[in-house]
């Protein structure tokens, strides 16, 4: 048995190894099995965190993994075996200081009890630590390093700063097993269960059984007892006093399964080797992979296959492609023949549609009130799909050759490290930038398809633009494997001409277009009015157009400060407001072979558009004309973008 006195020395030292200021840490004794260098690849690779946000990951009513990063509570803890930690959610930025804290009492939050089912059905949970963790009782090699898997142990309710919060306990699941984050030369104080069991007392108020986790004495830390967080003696603890009680923080805890082994690098996607078409675009062929090199986790970032991100490691692999043909693209509940194809395009009641059935095509034109432009899908039949140097043909082509696909990165710096699309991509003839940079290629020996798709959208695009169409000089190729998407955006850069035109080859595609939040809602999230031309379907249209005449004037006679002021009042009075998205006002679904042309440069204003396909590959290519007097010196092409010499005449089918 060990007297106050010790216990407290034990205490201190143990807490002492976790506080080293963060350029003081020691080295860890060995390199983390798997690790990461952005918050993306991570959530990509590993099953057990998936979480893009927050520290905590729980699927399916169980807690999965937890990550532990720059904020963190000055009672959480970590060594080689323990980690204690606060539970997630809840904080706010404190506007003085600028720190993390909590907004109110915290109760048993989702997370919680996804935890408490990891605890009553013996699933461990895998953590991880992040370069900055102030507790990490060493350096961590990199951005995300993960630690092993824990049994969650206990949980409870303590107060800090006068607010409720919950607390977990996490002990190492296989405490034999080296911990590579043990400070280097580090020899181990306490081993887990070495001590005596913590004392563990009944409340005589709630009747709950409580650890004693403090050295200060046993507090009952079931937070709706009226003896929550109070000593024996009635008051309540000083904070900056309290000491873990070594009992409490170094008990080993038994499950029955506690001898098994749980790998913390999910195995590599393996093909059956039965040729399956598809099976290779699968969404198990797209995640993530740690690479068993380096150890490093890995996003799918080129169409051919995983690269390892590290660049003192050469890891590739690339799943050989089984063909799709296009024969099998075939839909049994709306079959292809030589007559027009049936519709499946939805449209809001305020949409104008004008149908018409012009060399094969169904072609469904959508106007919008009060927009310069249309939206035009034109549906392919059998023949148009079939035709020599058509769809099929293009559509096998593509799969067949490396035409430079990749996930390019997006730049947004909304999480640690790169963030990619959820697509692949690569252009060809004048550079374009939108949503995320994307390397250029010249048509000159591009393949085929690319040059053919240029070719059939300028027919398309002249058929339906007439007079207004510019001829296109850039082809946007995206590749789609299974489940991926591209989220609302709008086609409407500088330097544009006004007609986008998309030709869709493989899998079904469903493309949705709606009014842009800050023209429908009229207002922005801080409650500024747009002082834009409202347009017929936007919130309170009526009262908002009335209103633009009072703007108007007041624009030309008042300061701009009296201006801007204005437009902060008059969305409360117009009761508009900041929070919602507009209802999609088209739905259209996209066949293979189907092209969709959107003519206007108020399409891309005032409007924005989304795509989702539902199979295991597709392809977009999509032409716009670009003018080069936009493009800087450092993004204009190194190579003559020349005009489209080939000829197509879809007329003649």
């Amino acid at each position: 048995e060990l007297d106050f006195t010790e216990l407290s020395i034990l205490a201190q030292k143990l807490t002492a190894q976790c506080n080293h200021s963060g350029s003081y840490k020691p080295r860890p004794s060995s390199h983390p099995e798997v690790w990461a260098e952005g918050r993306q690849e991570l959530c990509e690779t590993l099953p057990y965190f998936r979480a893009y946000h927050g520290g905590g990951y729980s699927t399916e009513g169980y807690a999965r993994g937890f990550m532990f990063d720059k904020s963190a509570h000055d009672r959480d803890y970590m060594d080689s075996t323990v980690v204690i930690s606060r539970a997630g959610g809840g904080m706010v930025r404190n506007k003085d200081s600028g720190e993390m804290v909590l907004r109110g009492n915290q109760g048993e939050t989702s997370q919680v009890k996804s935890l408490r089912n990891s605890m009553r059905y013996f699933n461990p949970v895998v953590i991880i630590t992040g370069a900055d963790n102030p507790k990490a009782p060493s350096k961590p090699p990199y951005a995300y390093n993960v630690l092993d898997y824990f049994k969650p142990t206990h949980i409870w309710s303590e107060k800090s700063q006068g607010k409720v919060f919950v607390r977990y306990r996490f002990e190492k699941f296989n405490p034999g097993k080296p911990s590579w984050w043990s400070p280097k030369d580090f020899e181990e104080q306490i081993i887990l269960g070495a001590l005596p069991p913590p004392v563990t007392l009944c409340c005589k108020i709630c009747h709950q059984d409580t650890d004693q986790v403090y050295l200060q004495g046993w507090m009952c830390l079931h937070s709706p007892c009226s003896a929550f967080w109070k000593l024996p003696d009635g008051s309540e603890p000083e904070e900056a006093e309290l000491l873990y009680d070594v009992r409490f923080l170094k008990q080993k805890t038994t499950w029955p399964n506690e001898g098994d082994i749980y790998p913390l690098a999910p195995s590599g996607v393996e093909l059956s080797g039965l040729s399956i078409p598809g099976e290779d675009s699968s969404v198990a062929l797209w995640g993530g992979m740690v690479c068993t090199d380096c150890g490093r986790c890995n996003s799918r970032l080129s169409w051919m296959g995983w690269e390892c991100g590290n660049a003192a490691c050469s890891f590739t692999r690339k799943p050989p492609h089984t063909l799709i043909p296009a024969t099998t693209l075939r839909e049994p509940f709306f079959p292809l023949s030589s007559s027009p194809t049936l519709s499946r395009d939805l449209h809001a009641p305020n949409i104008q549609l004008h149908v018409s059935f012009k060399h094969g095509y169904r072609i469904n034109r959508f106007t919008i009130p009060g927009i310069d432009g249309f939206v035009a899908h034109l549906v392919a039949n059998k023949p148009i799909v079939e035709e020599s140097g058509g769809p099929n043909e293009m559509f096998e082509e593509l799969q067949q050759n490396d035409i430079g696909l990749r996930r390019r990165p997006l730049g947004t710096g909304m999480i640690k490290g790169e963030s990619y699309t959820r697509h692949f991509s690569v252009n060809y003839g004048m550079p374009y930038k939108f949503i995320a940079a994307t390397a250029s290629e010249s048509f000159d020996g591009a393949a085929s398809a690319i040059t053919k798709t240029r070719t059939r959208l300028n027919w398309a695009s002249k058929m339906m633009a007439q007079d207004a169409h510019q001829e296109f000089n850039e082809v946007l190729a995206l590749g789609y494997f299974e489940e991926q998407r591209m989220n609302y955006h709008d086609d409407g850069e500088f330097g544009l001409g006004p007609t986008i035109a998309t030709l869709s080859l493989g899998a079904p595609g469903t493309m949705r277009l709606r009014m842009k939040a800050r023209h429908y809602l009229g207002v922005s999230k801080e409650g500024v009015y747009n002082d834009a031309l409202p347009k017929p379907g936007c919130y309170n249209y009526e009262m908002r157009l009335a209103s633009r005449t009072e703007l108007e004037n007041l624009k030309a006679a008042a300061t701009g400060k009296d201006y801007r002021a204005r437009l902060k009042t008059i969305s409360k009075e117009l009761n508009l407001k900041t929070g919602g998205t507009a209802r999609d006002s088209i739905t259209m679904t996209l066949g293979h072979g189907d092209i969709v042309i959107m003519h206007g440069a108020e399409i891309q204003q005032y409007y924005e558009h989304a795509v989702e396909h539902g199979g295991k590959l597709r392809f977009a290519l999509t032409c716009r004309y670009i003018d080069p007097e936009s493009l800087g010196e450092a993004d204009k092409p190194k190579y003559e973008v020349k005009p489209d010499i080939r000829v197509y005449d879809g007329s003649r089918l």
